[in-house]
């Protein structure tokens, strides 16, 4: 393997419940084979202040320093960790593509001025590995006019070599979003994923998530409350659209509840409920703009919910959007929980090589840009 092929990628999602790590290598034909994957849990003290940052209420300007400095020791400690155990030297990675922790994600639509911001300090990781970094993705898709997200469509089409214009790849993360591999690629957040699932089930068995669905599988779906979780605007939206856990959150649930006066007590009802609110979302709107899917292949911590896989398959039978085949990204080869962090190593190799990273259709920005700063 050549120095300069091989490249780390590491990213916290949305769901902030541990860092990604990928290795991959991008052959001189641009085809990409993950070498190896890891995650590792967040420190308790760490993901608890993200998830406070994360808070639109909480603007601490001393905890986004001291999140972005620990969030960037802890990558740059876990990468050389990393790269050690599987035998490789710094010098043998040409670069580390670091997404860090949104902390804020405010698109065209929500405000005046649309920004985003992450943390995980850039300068912190190149220091600590001696491997060059690239980081800060999604400003120049915005400063473009663009959502800044999703950014894997593109990196989707690529891994899975997707030519069919009938496939799908799903992500579903804290949020959930679709690459839609038509003749013009596109592809947008579709609404929660396992965000809220997992925030419910913290806040009422102090389990960081519900294991396999069982919890939700269990209840039974308050079809009132469902309706008026899908009477939020956002869902109506045509895409381009992002979001995140600043919109869609226990805040957002509980003033949707109030405002139609429902209760949200029977936490387990509940719980099936929000999980049911992923799979139709999803479902609804690959039929109003996703067109005829055959292929959805199913990425992320969500395809571990065997609830939620259960429930995306009878939503897409009711809603008669029906793709032959819903599955795991493993059912095609390709590890589930690495396909992020991949992306991001290989956007950092789009961004040495001075290649476009965004798809214009799927951010809604001016242009082709080349996106990430290099330190």
């Amino acid at each position: 393997m050549s120095v300069n092929n091989l490249y780390v990628g590491c990213m916290t999602g949305t769901s902030v419940d541990g860092l990604d790590l990928a290795l991959i290598e991008v052959g001189g034909s641009g085809a990409i084979t993950i070498i190896a994957a890891d995650t590792l849990p967040l420190p308790d003290p760490l993901r608890r202040d993200l998830l406070t940052l994360s808070q639109p209420e909480d603007d601490d300007i001393d905890l986004l320093g001291t999140c972005d400095q620990g969030l960037g020791l802890f990558t740059a400690t876990a990468i050389n960790t990393f790269i050690e155990r599987l035998g490789y030297a710094s010098n043998s990675i040409r670069a580390i593509g670091s997404h860090g922790q949104t902390i804020r994600h405010r698109p065209p639509g929500t405000t005046s001025l649309p920004f985003t911001l992450q943390v995980g300090d850039p300068n912190v990781i190149a220091e600590n590995t001696r491997i060059t970094t690239v980081a800060d993705f999604r400003r120049r898709d915005i400063a473009a006019g663009g959502h800044g997200a999703p950014l894997v469509p593109r990196f989707h089409a690529e891994l899975f070599n997707a030519t069919n214009a009938d496939t799908c790849i799903l992500n579903i993360g804290g949020i959930s979003n679709v690459s839609l591999m038509s003749k013009n690629l596109t592809g947008f957040d579709t609404g929660p994923g396992n965000g809220l699932l997992d925030q419910w089930c913290q806040q009422h068995l102090g389990l960081p998530y519900d294991s396999s669905g069982a919890w939700s599988a269990g209840g039974k779906v308050d079809n009132t409350l469902l309706e008026a979780l899908l009477a939020d605007p956002f869902f109506a939206l045509q895409p381009p659209k992002s979001t995140g856990r600043e919109y869609f959150n226990l805040d957002w649930l509980q003033k949707t509840a109030d405002a139609h006066d429902l209760p949200i007590d029977a936490a387990q009802d509940i719980q099936a409920t929000l999980t049911q609110l992923t799979a139709t979302t999803v479902i609804e709107s690959l039929k109003v703009w996703g067109g005829d899917i055959g292929t959805l292949v199913v990425c992320g911590g969500g395809r571990l919910n065997n609830d939620l896989m259960h429930r995306l398959r009878l939503a897409a039978a009711a809603l008669a959007q029906t793709p032959d085949l819903i599955e795991p990204s493993e059912h095609w080869g390709v590890d589930g929980d690495a396909i992020e962090a991949a992306a991001f190593a290989w956007l950092a190799h789009r961004r040495l090589e001075h290649l476009p990273g965004n798809v214009p259709a799927v951010t809604g920005a001016a242009g082709e840009r080349v996106l990430g700063a290099i330190y």
